[in-house]
């Protein structure tokens, strides 16, 4: 996919860390967040939070202090059936 790599805002953040020489960390949904991370020289690190892990049916592995980026499609993770009974999908206000 041409393109694809500049169009993302958050890759144009990274590769303008880089350019500046800064360290990039992310702080909240790491399982979203890690195919980004990885395309980038300069992340410090990426938060993770073991109360996210029901969610989803895999888990995402560590070697050696460091996230092992899944090989599976899409973010390499699946929700759980249990997922959507925990999320709502309209709102009323007022």
């Amino acid at each position: 996919m041409t393109g694809c790599r500049e169009g993302h805002p958050f890759l144009q953040i990274v590769q303008l860390a880089d350019y500046k020489g800064l360290a990039l960390a992310r702080h909240f949904g790491m399982e979203i967040h890690a195919h980004l991370c990885a395309a980038g020289p300069r992340t410090a690190w990426v938060e993770h939070f073991e109360w996210l892990e029901p969610m989803f049916n895999e888990r995402l592995e560590m070697a050696e202090g460091r996230l092992v980026i899944p090989n599976r499609r899409g973010f390499g993770l699946s929700l759980r059936e249990q997922t959507a009974a925990w999320t709502v999908d309209s709102i009323r206000i007022g």
